[in-house]
């Protein structure tokens, strides 16, 4: 996808990231103890980066990037209706980068392979994205 990425992301167990010395109020999320894992998504923004931390119950993510030129009204409305069938938990917005247009999201998937390839079949019917990029994020390993 041309090396931009809007944002980078990382799945991480809950008791690890209380350790870090960070001083994120992570204990005030809601019935976090039904939740053993987080989504730390970062987007690099001039000169900062800000984060969204998001609680999972399982240890992966599905990130899908797109892109491409000339989208129109009807081309996000297919996107739309792609999305709404699935659990969207963040998305990047459309951003334009060099006359090209550009979105990221984060959906929580229980779905096997095949739906994945699904997906990307579904995106692959928008007229005027050229670039698709699905990929699953898992549990970062913890160094010891």
């Amino acid at each position: 996808m041309n090396e931009i990425n809007l944002t980078n992301a990382y799945v991480q167990r809950v008791k690890d990231f209380k350790k870090s010395k960070l001083k994120i109020p992570i204990l005030d999320i809601k019935d976090l103890d039904q939740f053993p894992f987080i989504l730390v998504i970062q987007a690099v923004i001039e000169n900062n980066i800000k984060l969204s931390i998001y609680p999972l119950k399982e240890g992966k993510i599905t990130k899908v990037s797109l892109s491409g030129f000339n989208l129109s009204d009807e081309n996000f409305q297919e996107l739309t209706r792609i999305l709404r069938e699935r659990k969207v938990i963040h998305t990047s917005g459309v951003i334009l980068i060099h006359q090209r247009l550009f979105y990221e999201c984060y959906l929580i998937v229980s779905e096997t392979e095949e739906k994945s390839k699904d997906l990307k079949t579904s995106f692959n019917k928008i007229k005027n994205i050229e670039e698709i990029k699905i990929e699953e994020i898992v549990l970062q390993k913890h160094k010891k």
